[in-house]
């Protein structure tokens, strides 16, 4: 119990440092009608075996293994896209069905189109909501701010605070703006924004300035040909192709973060883990399952000089099979690993883990603390 308490009381001395960096996954919006991606990839089947797509839809599932979700599709199908373009043919086979061009864009367009519809107005009990009856919530994600700036009320002029989110959603930045919170997010403009990443190094620097970073995209960055990268209002005729929408990944991820925005994005991560300072990074919401990510993430820490705290809130699940509740693996990595484990902080429904040491939790048969949770978060840091 004492040693219980010890880290518990380490862990809310962490969320107190001045230089504190947020990591954000979809867990964050479950409550809020945004469905993760296995139920987001079950509803966008449903929509899509209704339509003219359903054959080459079955077909590109097919290749795929067990599991895979709405993004594995998009990255299998801007591979496909990509093996053609580099071919003499118009066209490339999946077993005995032939696709083209044609057919994988029009595909790539509706699936991009559907999770911006899901994503800008909600899924609860299998209904999409619409511009007439959204049922995205917001008070979760207010209720954490307001939380997590109440906290800090004294030393808000004296505390760096900036955002990271693999969400497509635009939730975060939202209450972020109804909490008057002046955000820098790397476009130029106020409802509608062209993309200007002098943004990040000419107002995101100093106090009061929440700078947040969309590694993956958001529903409101539009592609469009002549003007570049634009955050749009939703819905608007001038820029009225849902397909448009630039959300991550559309290929390969290595390939794709080597290119702007994305590179810029991948960049400020990078430049705000890989300091010698004090500074926090906390993760939600993320399962750590994306590679990619947990490669930069792995980078920093290794970083020569870093003294970045990583406090990771994550669910420990249950195995079946073993019988016995397990990590990630690359937790259990990093909790192992001679250079940075003792930074190294897992928050779990089970209790707490920081570097080789074993769980520490007030009791053998806890295994239902919330705190890994968004709104146990939110209560954590209050």
């Amino acid at each position: 119990m004492e040693q219980f308490d010890e880290l518990k009381e380490e862990i809310q001395k962490h969320l107190d440092c001045t230089y504190q960096n947020w990591f954000f996954g979809a867990g964050i919006s479950c409550q809020s009608n945004i469905p993760l991606m296995i139920p987001l990839t079950k509803k966008i089947k449903e929509i899509i075996i209704e339509t003219e797509n359903k054959k080459i839809f079955l077909e590109i599932e097919k290749s795929l293994p067990d599991g895979s979700h709405i993004e594995h599709y998009l990255s299998h199908i801007g591979d496909l896209l990509a093996l053609i373009d580099r071919s003499k043919k118009e066209s490339i086979k999946i077993d005995d069905f032939e696709c083209t061009t044609k057919n994988l864009d029009e595909l790539y367009k509706e699936i991009v189109s559907n999770i911006g519809q899901i994503m800008r107005y909600g899924l609860k009990d299998n209904k999409v909501g619409n511009f007439n009856e959204p049922i995205i919530e917001i008070k979760y994600h207010r209720d954490f701010l307001q939380k997590l700036f109440y906290s800090r009320s004294n030393l808000e002029n004296r505390t760096c605070i900036n955002f990271f989110t693999v969400n497509y959603d635009t939730l975060l930045e939202d209450a972020l703006v109804l909490e008057k919170k002046d955000v820098v997010d790397g476009f130029t403009g106020s409802a509608m924004g062209f993309w200007n990443p002098q943004e990040f190094i000419e107002n995101g620097k100093g106090f009061n300035k929440y700078q947040l970073f969309k590694l993956h995209g958001s529903i409101d960055w539009y592609k469009d040909a002549d003007i570049g990268l634009v955050r749009c209002r939703y819905g608007t005729k001038y820029l009225s192709d849902e397909s448009n929408i630039l959300i991550y990944p559309q290929a390969t991820k290595y390939i794709e973060t080597q290119k702007d925005p994305f590179s810029i994005l991948f960049n400020g991560f990078r430049e705000h883990l890989q300091v010698s300072n004090d500074n926090i990074f906390i993760s939600c919401g993320y399962s750590f399952g994306d590679d990619h990510i947990n490669s930069e993430i792995e980078a920093a820490l290794q970083f020569s000089g870093n003294k970045t705290n990583a406090l990771l809130f994550v669910e420990e699940k249950y195995d079946e099979k073993s019988k016995a509740f397990s990590l990630p693996d690359i937790l259990r990595k990093w909790l192992d690993h001679p250079d940075f484990n003792s930074r190294i902080f897992v928050i779990t429904n089970r209790g707490f883990y920081n570097g080789n040491q074993t769980l520490i939790c007030e009791s053998e048969k806890s295994s239902d603390y919330n705190w890994w949770t968004f709104q146990g978060l939110t209560e954590f840091i209050s």
